[in-house]
């Protein structure tokens, strides 16, 4: 009997590591392709992959919060070279943050490299529309996909919806933040974002 639940064990430890691995091997299958050049990926896969890495759980959010704050700094100070570097050290860090993409292109078109302007605003467009095609965003069920919080602010700045009461809900396995937000014509409106994934990653780095 106590042989059986060793082995039972063993075989749970076992596929659990496939898993993991599978996750390690797609995203990086992915990633290395987008950071060779290659933009026209499956960025879902990329994201919902990559969210699911040791490195991506791991990540240090504080320090690409106190990055950001030096970026938006310099950009208010057109200093373009800086956020530039800035945004790389973002992306050294987290390869999938849109607003690091969005702020190196708009440097780099400052500074005259055209190409990597139109790279980086390539994959932050691919980014961005794999979470708005994920979900039609009108109930929990049909949530958007978000793999961290700061994505659902992102699409917000994008759409131009202004947040004004944030809370999260349940429908069946489906775990959301639903969003009632003002849209850019001063519509009232519920947009649910699925952070199934944000909480997997919560219980995985906190536990």
């Amino acid at each position: 009997m106590k042989l059986l639940a060793l082995t039972l064990i063993a075989a749970l430890f076992w596929a659990a590591t496939s898993y993991a691995d599978e996750y390690e091997k797609t995203c990086s299958g992915i990633l290395n392709k987008v950071k060779a050049g290659e933009t026209a990926v499956d960025y879902a896969a990329l994201r919902q992959n990559c969210a699911r890495t040791s490195w991506y759980v791991k990540r240090k959010q504080s320090k690409i919060d106190e990055m950001n704050k030096k970026m938006n700094a310099a950009a208010s100070d057109k200093d373009y070279a800086k956020v530039k570097k800035l945004a790389k050290s973002i992306l050294d860090i987290n390869y999938l943050n849109m607003t690091a993409h969005k702020m190196l292109s708009w440097a780099s078109e400052a500074l005259g490299d055209s190409v990597e302007s139109k790279r980086h605003l390539d994959i932050e467009l691919g980014l961005l529309r794999s979470i708005g095609q994920s979900g039609s965003g009108k109930n929990c069920r049909e949530g958007r996909i978000v793999i961290d919080v700061e994505e659902e602010y992102f699409v917000m700045r994008i759409m131009g919806w202004k947040l004004k009461r944030q809370q999260t809900v349940s429908d069946g396995d489906n775990t959301c933040d639903l969003m009632e937000v003002v849209d850019s014509e001063g519509n009232e409106r519920n947009e649910y974002f699925n952070v199934n994934i944000v909480f997997e990653n919560y219980s995985r780095k906190y536990k």
